[in-house]
């Protein structure tokens, strides 16, 4: 090998141009090679490493070529870059080599030691250099690419992880060999180790580099072996918390890197003193770089998964940062603690120190689920929701721990209700306790095995019970005193089922709740707690089950979803692996429909509409159902067969052909039962008609069918007896007759006569001249029969009604649509088929009238109800009944002759118009609450049917908000709800009745209040409009509402008031009514109002353009101290140029007050005040206004709020002026135009009643159906 003579040692640059500086004893470069040159002089460099024997010091003869490729690597063209970069790697490759064979073999004299060393220390400046280079250009194209949205490929640089690969596995190779021989003394030098360390972690910084994972594991072996040999420890542990503030895709190889030195090297002490240099930075640090805190709390989450030995030895130096302010650095800290708990101290058999740092971890996790910060206390309950599912929760600590996550199931931020559900649904499937939590059984079970404790105990000798034991006991003893201890054990197990038991029972109330939220994630956790619950045999968790149903209309997909499955997986399909058989999964619906109310069984049937779209009830499932009714037997159960015929109707909802094909069956199977079956069964019949708009294509009976003569037959055989359920029944079975028959008011009046003459027995003359008020009834039942014969006779009139205004009318106007059509045919062709569709329409020369609606009309109007129309003829004694309950005391008759008065009072307006006095009468002084609530309902239709009947009796509606009876107050809100939500009432002063419900005494009233209001807070300007009358009425001391009441309602409607227009004009009004108050209640209540609004610049510029309204007022220390509350708000939102303003009008206030109302502030301080104009907000003036302005018009602030009309009478000349307004009404109390823009409330009352909703003519027909 050839010998160079040189004596100097080359020097690692802190920059490249160091390089061409001299200095004395270091080398430098003297001159650039010409680019010309460089291609050559490579092609020599690579004749010189072919040739093995003197390849040794190639870099430092041809060091200077290198150093000019790197320094004009940008115009070097891709051939010579890669022909050096092949040169350098090929020589690295050989001086590794040889560098090996000289460590082993030879004993390497000093010159030749620093031969070697140069070359080492070149050629690896070079490569590194180099890659830097690569990086850089690769780094700047990937910039041009993004920023050059339509560029479709990158340059090609040809630097791929192949050629990273090769650089790294040469340092790789080159590191293995033990370098520091080649130093005096052996040691080496840190700008080496800084030089390779900096290339690997530059390598990281790309993120294309990230995603090879050989290319990773080459850097972190590298970056491990200068940790282990090169003393590294420091540099790197630096380096690496400066990646992590930089680059948020790093986290994750660092954590890798961390586990590749521990697992791989056993080098520990790098994470530990990265740990230790994060748990020095300041926590307003981390406050202010929330990116790099993120980045170091990813770091430590990752490296505590797979390094919980070496993290657990340096936790204590983070725990401070549980104090911190950075709720990120929180989140990390308490991950980390659940982390170790789950990895390295979840052994039962742990030592005590460990058992100790366990527990403390967990104290410090309990405490942090009350965390100020939402975000931590939901990472908390993930943490223990965690801890939970992995069983590394002491069992004495779960019950304490519970209480804790219950409260915040109640928690204000959804996100930590979402994961405390979470955590509870998790506890319940892992409970250590049992799969079956009946309470009932565990506390039986208890009390057995404690009475078995005390027998044993009373058993054992004097003093062993005591603990005073001898030292030698007998074998018997011995025994005897482990059963007790043994026993003990089982009463203490199951004391711990029955705590946790009950403990689920109180979750289930709160979990029960939620089901109501407006949040997404509480519904879907709520329902996911409530079917493990129910799994569980938790019997609270029926209720809550119970309630999910009406979620099947929730307007949210993904929350509709989760009830179907609920469902499926509760009584369909089982978490079991075994699909259930016909028989089974008949039978679970069947206890679907146990004990459903009727809004359940609506979700119900919208359920089983899902469920059949699914094909999960198959028609195997429905022949079981039919089977319970066609094999009963006299031990089969009332409430099975209800349950089976409800199921089937709501399949016959889908498919009606079910009872179309199966009507001879149900007939025979649903009527030789109880009245509650055959109601049932007539609901299933009435499903053979489909339920669609228009005319029905449906082959009516004949009045000689079997389903009419078994129905009727019915309904005469259980006229006289006692069972209950007969008036439901003959509802139903109306309804079947009207929908199903040919001849439907035939049938009914015959039905009628023959229930009339059981009722009073014929004597001479027609029947019904015999009832007069002094007929006595013959048979000893005709009480309760008259009873059953007027809900018959009210039941017959209202579904002839429907009768007419659906079926009937349908049936006209398609037959006047086929008669159009067949004369516009005519006319088009020129030839009669006249005859051919006489035909068709069966009329053979009837013609029908062109004004269908006018027809039925008349025919409601003077042929049903009134005249001399059998119907007609029972008005008397109903009218009779009504208005002599002294006479008829019997609740029930007074009930039934109610309902029916208002029934016929729905065909006729005649006939409603003559008794609406007596129908008002009633509901104010009938002593019956059931009446009370009916002629409520029963009114709302009315109201619907008849508006201009009975818009002068809405005071009277309006006076049942104060009735005695609690159901009364609720059945008027919910039908003053639906009236006024539907236009059908106008909103007017008498609101303030329905706001006096806001403070009831009844929590269901104040529900029904609130959402009231709620939903008409959506109709445009609604809420503000009457808000003056009603703070008018209510503050009046007439009103006689106690001050706190007046504020609690007025804090509510306030938060309506959400518009700047709004409370500009509503502060104007409230100063202006001041002046017509009389009491000092009325000024605190007004001034209190005042508080509640949101005050900016105009706001306040009104209330202080208004001060002579009020000045007096200030007197009043309570009205004083309301407007200081004001100008405290008014601080905070005004705007900083005009705070001079806010704090003269406090000057005002304070010289108003003083003054105590003895003298008004004097014109001079009136005139400052209005003088001080507030400026307006740069950009807010709209551009219609600034026009508006250059044209020189005024600007009213009110104008978008309050249009300018012109009233008209209704001739449509111009209106009389209003009279000036008093004291107490300003006059700028208009009305704003009130537009719909929410959804319609369900009128849910005990007595349903629906009906068609309102045409356009006064008199038009109704189609109502009234349950009673």
């Amino acid at each position: 090998m050839e010998t160079l003579n040189i004596s100097w040692k080359f020097g690692i640059p802190e920059a490249r141009e160091d390089l061409l500086i001299s200095e004395n004893g270091r080398y430098h470069v003297e001159k650039l090679i010409a680019l010309h040159s460089i291609s050559a002089n490579l092609n020599d460099v690579l004749g010189l490493v072919r040739k093995r024997d003197r390849s040794s010091w190639w870099i430092l003869q041809y060091f200077d070529t290198f150093f000019s490729v790197i320094m004009k690597f940008k115009e070097l063209d891709k051939n010579t870059r890669e022909q050096a970069w092949r040169v350098v790697i090929l020589g690295l490759e050989q001086l590794t080599e040889t560098l090996g064979r000289v460590f082993t073999t030879e004993r390497v004299d000093s010159h030749d030691k620093l031969l070697y060393l140069n070359s080492v220390l070149m050629s690896v400046y070079v490569l590194v250099e180099m890659v830097k280079c690569y990086e850089a250009e690769k780094k700047s194209v990937n910039i041009v690419t993004v920023k050059k949205s339509k560029a479709k490929k990158a340059i090609d640089i040809d630097w791929s992880d192949d050629e990273k690969q090769e650089c790294l596995n040469a340092l790789r190779q080159l590191l293995d060999l033990n370098l520091a021989l080649l130093w005096d003394p052996p040691i080496v030098t840190e700008d080496f180790v800084e030089q390779v360390g900096g290339c690997c972690f530059g390598l990281l910084e790309n993120p294309d580099t990230i995603k090879c994972k050989k290319t990773t594991e080459l850097v972190y072996h590298i970056l491990a072996l200068l940790i282990k040999r090169y003393n590294y420890c420091l540099g790197s542990s630096i380096k690496i918390l400066q990646l992590l503030q930089q680059y948020e895709h790093l986290p994750t190889p660092l954590s890798n890197l961390m586990l590749v030195c521990i697992r791989d090297y056993d080098i520990k002490s790098i994470l530990t003193q990265v740990v230790s240099e994060i748990a020095q930075i300041d926590c307003h640090e981390m406050i202010r770089d929330s990116t790099a805190t993120r980045n170091y709390c990813n770091f430590l989450t990752e490296v505590s998964e797979h390094s919980s030995p070496v993290i657990i030895l340096v936790i204590s130096s983070l725990i401070h940062h549980l104090d911190g302010d950075s709720y990120i650095m929180r989140n990390c800290i308490l991950t980390i603690f659940g982390e170790l708990i789950i990895r390295s101290l979840n052994d039962e058999n742990i030592d005590e120190k460990n058992r100790e740092t366990r527990d403390r971890l967990l104290d410090r996790l309990e405490l942090h689920i009350h965390d100020v910060n939402a975000f931590v206390r939901s990472k908390a309950l993930q943490i223990w929701n965690r801890l939970i599912q992995s069983r590394c929760v002491p069992i004495p600590r779960q019950h304490q721990l519970v209480d804790l996550v219950v409260g915040a199931i109640q928690d204000k931020s959804s996100i930590v209700r979402k994961n405390a559900l979470a955590f509870i649904t998790s506890y319940l499937g892992c409970n250590p306790y049992s799969s079956q939590l009946s309470l009932e059984s565990l506390r039986e079970k208890m009390t057995e095995e404690t009475n078995k404790l005390k027998e044993l105990k009373e058993k054992l000798p004097a003093g062993e019970e005591d603990g005073e034991m001898e030292v030698d006991l007998s074998p018997e003893v011995q025994q005897h005193l482990e059963a007790v201890q043994k026993q003990e054990l089982i009463v203490q197990y199951l004391g711990d089922c029955v705590r946790f038991t009950e403990q689920m029972h109180r979750v289930i109330v709160l979990v029960s709740q939620l089901l109501a939220s407006k949040s997404t994630s509480d519904i879907l956790e709520s329902i996911d707690f409530l079917v493990s619950a129910f799994e569980f045999g938790l019997k609270a968790a029926v209720i809550g089950v119970r309630k999910m149903l009406v979620l099947v209309f929730n307007a949210d997909k993904n929350v509709k979803e989760a009830v179907v499955k609920a469902y499926i997986r509760l009584y369909i399909d089982p978490s079991t692996g075994k699909r259930p058989g016909p028989d089974a999964v008949a039978s679970s619906l069947m206890n679907m429909c146990v004990g459903c109310t009727i809004g359940e069984i609506m979700s119900l049937q919208e359920l089983v509409k899902l469920l059949l779209e699914q094909d999960l009830i198959s028609p195997r499932v429905v022949k079981v159902l039919l089977d319970v009714l066609v094999n009963k037997s006299p031990a089969t159960k009332e409430s099975e067969l209800v349950s089976a015929i409800t199921m089937l109707t709501m399949v016959a909802s889908a498919d009606n052909t079910l009872v179309t094909q199966n009507v001879n069956l149900l007939v025979n199977v649903g009527f030789d039962s109880t009245l509650a079956v055959a109601k049932h069964t007539c609901i299933l019949l009435q499903k053979a008609v489909p339920m669609k708009k228009g005319r029905v294509e449906f082959e009516r009976y004949s009045s000689s069918h079997v389903l009419v003569r078994t129905i009727v037959k019915k309904i005469v055989a259980e006229f006289g007896g006692k069972c209950q359920g007969w008036v439901e029944f003959v509802d139903q079975a109306v309804k079947t007759i009207y929908l199903t028959t040919e001849t439907p008011d035939k049938t009914c009046t015959l039905l009628l006569k023959e229930l009339l003459a059981k009722t009073f027995p014929p004597k001479e003359g027609d029947l019904l001249d015999t009832m007069d008020h002094n007929t006595t009834p013959l048979n000893p039942l005709a009480g309760l029969q008259l009873y059953r014969l007027l809900s018959a006779v009210g039941q017959v009139a209202l579904c002839t009604l429907v009768h007419l205004d659906s079926s009937v009318l349908n049936e006209l106007k398609y037959r006047a649509g086929v008669r159009e059509s067949v004369q516009q045919k005519k006319r088009d062709a020129n030839t009669s088929t006249v005859d051919a569709a006489q035909e068709e329409l069966g009329l053979e020369g009837a013609s029908a009238d062109d004004g269908e609606v006018e027809t039925i009309r008349n025919v409601t109007e003077k042929e049903i109800v009134t005249g001399e129309s059998f119907l007609a003829q029972f008005a008397p004694i109903i009218q009779h009944i009504c208005s002599s309950p002294q006479l008829f005391p019997c609740r029930k008759l007074q009930n039934a002759a109610v309902l029916a008065l208002c029934k016929f009072m729905c065909v006729s307006s005649e006939f409603c118009e003559s008794n609406v006095q007596l129908l008002f009468t009633l509901l104010e002084k009938s002593t019956c609450e059931k009446t009370r609530c009916n002629i409520m309902v029963l009114i709302h239709d009315l109201v619907i049917r008849f508006p201009n009947l009975l818009v002068n009796w809405n005071h009277k509606i309006y006076s049942r908000l104060r009735d005695d009876s609690v159901r009364v107050r609720s059945t008027t809100i919910r039908v003053l709800t639906n009236l006024i939500l539907n236009d059908m009432i106008k909103v007017k002063g008498q609101i303030s009745e329905l706001a006096m419900c806001l403070v009831d005494d009844d929590p269901q009233i104040r529900s029904l209040t609130q959402l009231f209001f709620h939903e008409l807070s959506k109709k445009t300007n609604a809420i503000y409009n009457v808000m003056p009358d009603i703070i008018s009425h209510l503050s009046d001391t007439d009103a006689g509402l106690p001050l706190d009441s007046f504020q609690q309602i007025m804090k509510y409607l306030f938060e309506f008031i959400d518009k700047d227009k709004q409370a500009e004009s509503l502060v104007e009004k409230l100063c202006h009514r001041f002046r017509g108050t009389r009491t000092e209640e009325q000024w605190l209540s007004l001034s209190y109002c005042l508080t509640l609004l949101t005050y900016n610049d105009k706001v306040i510029k009104k209330l202080v353009d208004n001060i002579q309204c009020y000045y007096d007022k200030l007197s009043n220390l309570d009205v004083y101290q309301n407007f200081r509350t004001i100008i405290e708000k008014s601080q905070k939102c005004i705007k900083t140029e005009n705070s001079e303003f806010l704090n003269d009008f406090e000057m005002k206030i304070e010289y108003c007050h003083k003054k105590r109302g003895d003298e008004a502030p004097t014109d001079a301080i009136l005139s400052q005040i209005k003088s001080l104009n507030l400026k307006p907000e740069p950009g807010k003036q709209t551009k219609k206004r600034k026009t508006r302005a250059k044209a020189g018009e005024s600007d009213d602030d009110d104008a978008d709020i309050i249009p300018k009309r012109t009233l008209r009478n209704r001739k449509g000349k111009p209106g009389k002026r209003r009279p000036a307004p008093s004291s107490s009404e300003d006059s700028s109390d208009l009305e704003l135009p009130v537009t719909s823009s929410g959804p319609e409330l369900e009128d849910e009352v005990e007595d349903e009643v629906s009906n068609k909703a309102r045409g356009k003519g006064r008199n038009n027909t109704r189609k109502l159906n009234t349950k009673s």
